[in-house]
């Protein structure tokens, strides 16, 4: 009976057809049925169809856990949803902005290749580009070879900008090779203004090179001996014209732009302006080099450090510059924003330019030469009215905000910290650098007036424009070598001149380790002696001679003054 009980027991159970066995006879056994077998088959069902039931419906610890996260995203969702149905103009300008942006710079600096037979990609040149200078070593031997075959180049826009002297053409149709490149190719007509890609080759040397005037490029006439020459041709390419100015003046628009959309607020603007500024002086207007995947590859990690420290200046300055922007009009955030704030900005990210204009090209410091005059003193003036006026202003409204004890105390801190650590570096020359100028004086443009976000955003400009082109520099320089070299101040003297050869000695200077003959730039002689004898010479040809001083490492210093002689024709 007890068996029968046990069995009819288990039947009534959901998974009795799980656990059905035959028990074994209890009656050798001190064990009951009831706490033996039948126990342990009421506690496996009772597990059993727990299990099922967990498995089914699930713990209410995991519904809850699982209704929250469901709940969580549908927030979140929302969130978004909502975020793009209010802002979706201010998405969609800025994607649309970015992405024209990218593509205009791709199609400027990454996409050009030749398609003169194989197709290949130019060498990227810069403006200032030679082959050949005082550095090749004696007779060119670091420069060689003077032959080559034809190799496609590519420059870039503005190269006709500059007309210093330091960026001579020489000759025509034949180049010397210590000419710019990119100018003598525009000359040859082989590029355009706008810069391009063309062919060069080096042609060995040539004895006289004609001056001439083309494609708005004057080059300059050399009636003696060089050892390597230059020649261009012009070739069939895609996407060499360089872009450089419509990328600036789209750039300009899209950020004035942002005056008409709505829904925008001063902190998105400014990040945005920062990072167009950054960007565009790193990329197109005062690139560090012509290596554009290593410029990119460092960018965007550079940037980062940027938009930090202009958080900071714009936390101390521009958010009470625009404290009031929800409550403008769009007339009066086309002002305040378009032309008191992006075009001084654009003005001052281009102040590479300015060197362009012999009368604004003048350091504050430094150890280069000024090259001040007339003009320059003129617009010193007219700036530092204005700057006295706008500092009138602003120490005005300082002290009506009780805030100038704050500002006298911060900037006597960083004066006295510039003055003891050049006073402890004496060596040192005293630069103030346009990046540090910039940052100094965004603290003190934190008023909400047109005239406060005019000076702010060409201090911005300054501080980016710095930035990207030449990194965090010291405002103390220390002096390079060979400034430090004496010049010599004789001119050196060419005896026993042959068809062939020539003797030729100079004054000794003090200070120096050796000395370096150059005859037409070119290095022939290298050593202690103040004399030497120059042989391979050509006959009936006049030479160019100068001297500089060696110093300790083997640094040349600067050429002292120029003299000639001529060979007798055999």
């Amino acid at each position: 009976m007890a068996r029968s009980r046990q069995v009819g027991d288990v039947e009534q159970s959901p998974s009795a057809e799980i656990i059905m066995v035959d028990a074994p006879d209890m009656s050798d056994t001190n064990e009951s049925p009831v706490t033996g077998t039948h126990a342990r088959l009421h506690s496996r069902v009772s597990s059993t169809v727990q299990h099922e039931r967990h498995s089914a419906l699930g713990t209410p610890r995991d519904d809850a856990t699982a209704g929250k996260n469901r709940g969580r995203f549908e927030s979140t969702r929302h969130d978004i949803v909502a975020f793009f149905r209010r802002h979706w103009i201010v998405v969609v300008y800025a994607a649309v902005s970015s992405g024209l942006m990218i593509l205009l710079i791709y199609l400027s600096f990454f996409a050009a290749v030749m398609t003169e037979g194989v197709e290949t990609k130019p060498e990227f040149l810069s403006c200032r580009a030679w082959s050949y200078d005082t550095s090749c070593g004696l007779w060119g031997i670091n420069c060689r070879p003077f032959e080559t075959e034809w190799t496609p180049i590519r420059c870039r826009a503005r190269c006709t900008l500059d007309q210093s002297s330091k960026l001579a053409v020489y000759g025509s149709g034949k180049y010397r090779a210590d000419s710019r490149i990119c100018k003598a190719a525009i000359h040859a007509g082989a590029i355009g203004h706008n810069g391009g890609c063309a062919l060069l080759r080096y042609a060995g040397s040539a004895n006289s090179f004609v001056g001439t005037t083309a494609n708005g490029i004057t080059s300059e006439g050399y009636n003696s001996w060089f050892p390597k020459t230059m020649e261009f041709q012009a070739a069939s390419s895609r996407y060499c014209t360089d872009l450089t100015w419509p990328i600036l003046a789209i750039g300009f628009v899209i950020m004035f732009g942002y005056s008409f959309v709505p829904d925008t607020n001063p902190s998105m603007l400014y990040a945005l302006l920062v990072t167009w500024g950054f960007f565009y002086v790193r990329f197109v207007g005062q690139p560090p080099s012509v290596d554009y995947v290593g410029i990119a590859t460092s960018s965007f990690g550079e940037i980062f450090v940027l938009l930090a420290a202009s958080f900071w200046l714009y936390q101390v300055a521009a958010v009470h510059t625009f404290a009031s922007w929800q409550s403008f009009t769009w007339r009066q955030r086309s002002v305040r924003w378009g032309l008191c704030y992006v075009t001084p900005f654009h003005v001052l990210i281009n102040m590479n330019l300015f060197e362009y204009i012999p009368w604004l090209s003048v350091d504050l410091g430094g150890y280069e030469k000024s090259n001040a005059n007339a003009g320059t003193y003129v617009i010193f003036a007219v700036v530092g009215i204005a700057v006295l006026f706008c500092a009138f202003q602003f120490l005005r409204q300082l002290y009506r905000q009780a805030l100038w004890k704050q500002f006298v105390v911060g900037y006597s801190a960083v004066v006295a910290v510039v003055l003891c650590s050049w006073a402890l570096l004496s060596s040192t020359d005293f630069h103030l650098h346009h990046t540090m100028l910039g940052a100094f004086l965004m603290p003190v443009t934190r008023f909400s007036t047109p005239l406060a976000a005019f000076a702010q955003s060409a201090a911005l400009g300054c501080f980016i424009q710095g930035y990207a082109a030449w990194g965090w520099t010291s405002y103390l320089d220390t002096i390079p070598t060979y400034l430090t070299i004496q010049i010599p101040n004789e001119l050196p003297v060419a005896l026993n001149v042959t068809s062939t050869s020539a003797n030729i000695s100079w004054m000794a200077i003090d200070g120096v380790d050796g000395y370096s003959l150059r005859i037409n730039q070119v290095e022939v002689y290298r050593g202690v002696d103040n004399i030497t004898v120059v042989n391979g010479l050509q006959p009936n040809m006049t030479y160019f001679i100068t001297v500089a001083g060696v110093a300790e490492w083997g640094t040349d210093g600067q050429e002292g003054p120029e003299s000639n002689f001529t060979t007798p024709a055999t």
